[in-house]
């Protein structure tokens, strides 16, 4: 099996029926979330079925846009090719400020990031050399 990584050096997701809209939808430049059509709330990580009224979840698109609501940075190298210090966060949605993505945050140092910060969905690209699983992976900006 070839080594799984983007361009960064990071680990690419194992892809499944239940998570591959995930990681694929920025190759259309779009950040998907599946949503309870029921009571509405967004749902991560996916799942089959929303943990509050058991409908099953949709795929919707969002906005892009969220806020920092906790982060942590890390100095050890777990992964060669991806340079420390780098920033692990929650971002929660605009759309719903209940749910949290754990994501990585770039192109800010991590003495700049705050709670509350307004943040920005950019993709990078994964391929592990087979075709059709091609990844995107979402991070996040400041938005500026």
């Amino acid at each position: 099996m070839p080594d799984e990584q983007a361009s960064s050096g990071r680990p690419l997701p194992a892809l499944s029926q239940l998570n591959r809209p995930y990681w694929t939808s920025g190759a259309e430049g779009v950040w998907r979330l599946q949503q309870c059509p029921e009571c509405e709330r967004i749902i991560h990580p996916p799942a089959l079925r929303c943990q509050f009224d058991h409908a099953t979840p949709e795929w919707v698109p969002m906005s892009g846009r969220g806020t920092v609501e906790s982060w942590t940075v890390n100095h050890h190298p777990f992964f060669p090719g991806i340079p420390t210090p780098y920033v692990i966060a929650f971002v929660n949605p605009v759309e719903d400020p209940r749910a949290r993505v754990l994501t990585n945050l770039i192109d800010v140092a991590p003495e700049d990031v705050v709670v509350g910060m307004p943040v920005r969905v950019t993709f990078e690209r994964g391929d592990d050399g087979t075709e059709g699983d091609t990844v995107h992976l979402p991070l996040f900006t400041p938005e500026r």
